[in-house]
């Protein structure tokens, strides 16, 4: 087996022959960390394997990539740990084909690198390359146990929405994708939400039921995301896009709870500002049949919503009603 600890053996280099990486390397390793949040995956994998490498990635001289080299040969890693370490930097110093060239697919054959730890490397690697279907590829892999999946799916949001706004447009189904083979369990709570609003773009009652699943305590939160997400104009194309979604809303079979939840956060909550928001609550009270509530609704008066005037619209009602207007009556549908 090859050994990792022979400087030339690794790089193809004599140690005092190595510059270093290309300046053009060097600078789009610092553009794509800063566009990251200010840290690479390379650098999580790192910090996960507590090996503090400090300000030698990516390596700008002969001096920093021997010490980078040497840090991580000496530590007390395991030594397939080591492997994919030396692996990843090989791949900053490789063609993009695998080709006789391609030292860091040579150097993970010399070392007979798993499988799974080459693919998931790969992955890695195309991630802070911010080549994301590539990297999704990789990361969706069966044979590889999801690491920093929360992290992952983070940043596939965060650039599906900087893309959108950039004209660097991303495939809207690779956090899907990624979601639907890794399982992740999104602990943080903005990761979370960024997911809800992403689901609820795509489909407002698939996310209904997804929230549903989710542990209790996170269940009403989830919701009022979801239902602001469908009111707001944000990332909908149209206002005919908008109205599909609201139409979906205020169809969702909702338990008590969540009746509850809608009409609090719609007339009382954070939501009773967002467009619409009061129409939306007499329109679910329509659907529903709470036609009585509707009627003695004061909080809506003359056109409103596409020129629908709610005051034509209660008058009907209450001439519908007659005298159950003033009794309550249950709704059953058959």
């Amino acid at each position: 087996m090859l050994d990792i600890e022979d400087f030339e053996a690794v790089f193809k280099k004599r140690p005092n022959e190595h510059p270093g990486f290309p300046a053009a390397v060097q600078e789009e390793i610092a553009r794509h960390r800063l566009r990251l949040g200010g840290k690479l995956f390379f650098d999580r994998l790192c910090e996960l394997l507590q090996l503090d490498i400090g300000r030698l990635y990516p390596p700008h001289s002969n001096k920093q990539i021997r010490a980078l080299h040497s840090l991580i040969t000496t530590s007390a890693l395991p030594l397939h740990n080591k492997h994919c370490l030396l692996f990843y930097i090989l791949k900053d110093l490789s063609p993009s084909t695998h080709t006789d060239a391609d030292i860091a697919t040579a150097f993970a054959a010399a070392v007979h690198l798993p499988t799974r730890y080459w693919t998931f490397l790969e992955g890695l690697w195309a991630l802070d390359a911010l080549n994301w279907e590539t990297a999704v590829g990789f990361l969706t892999h069966p044979s590889i146990i999801p690491t920093f999946p929360d992290e992952i799916m983070s940043a596939l949001l965060e650039f599906m929405e900087k893309g959108k706004m950039e004209g660097e447009m991303m495939e809207d189904g690779l956090p899907m994708a990624y979601y639907s083979a890794t399982r992740p369990p999104l602990v943080r709570e903005g990761v979370r939400e960024a997911f809800v609003r992403y689901m609820t773009r795509r489909s407002v009652t698939e996310t209904f039921y997804w929230i549903r699943a989710r542990p209790d305590y996170e269940q009403r939160q989830l919701f009022e995301v979801m239902v602001l997400q469908t009111l707001e104009r944000n990332g909908v194309t149209g206002l005919e896009e908008r109205a599909d979604m609201v139409q979906e809303l205020v169809g969702l079979p909702f338990n008590d709870d969540e009746e509850q939840w809608f009409e609090d956060f719609l007339v009382e909550g954070l939501g009773r500002n967002c467009p619409g928001a009061r129409d939306t609550v007499m329109v679910r009270r329509i659907t529903t049949g709470r036609l009585r509530e509707a009627v003695h609704d004061s909080g809506l008066r003359g056109k409103k919503l596409i020129d629908l005037d709610w005051d034509v619209l209660k008058d009907g009602l209450r001439r519908g009603l007659g005298p159950r207007v003033e009794v309550e009556t249950p709704f059953v549908v058959s």
